[in-house]
């Protein structure tokens, strides 16, 4: 499967040396933290808690630049931003929904890419 350029495993390659056991470990709390980070994000939202949502995105920005998925951390960085700032509010609900999507595209390239 084409990834779409969804992920780049070069930086977890080399940092790793290339150890697959610990690529497939990467892979896998990702794909079980990124929904969660879903389903706090639109909680926050909701509750219109942007610190809290400012706090969850900064947490979840690193395990995204570990697979390599630039556009997912683009957007999350984003995310962040605007909630630190407490500016462009509004955009929040669309970033999330972009962000819900990359994850789902993300979650089925990986298990098909390494199941």
């Amino acid at each position: 499967m084409d990834n779409g350029n969804l992920y780049d495993m070069a930086f977890l390659n080399r940092v790793s040396g290339g150890d697959t056991a610990f690529i497939r470990e990467m892979i896998n709390t990702f794909m079980e933290v990124a929904p969660v980070y879903v389903q706090k994000a639109r909680t926050f939202l909701q509750e219109e808690n942007i610190d809290a949502l400012a706090r969850e995105t900064h947490r979840i920005i690193p395990g995204v630049t570990f697979v390599g998925a630039k556009s997912l951390e683009a957007e999350l960085m984003l995310i962040e931003e605007y909630a630190k700032k407490k500016s462009h509010l509004e955009q929040l609900p669309a970033l999330i929904d972009t962000c819900d999507d990359l994850i789902t595209r993300l979650i089925e390239a990986f298990t098909h890419d390494f199941s």
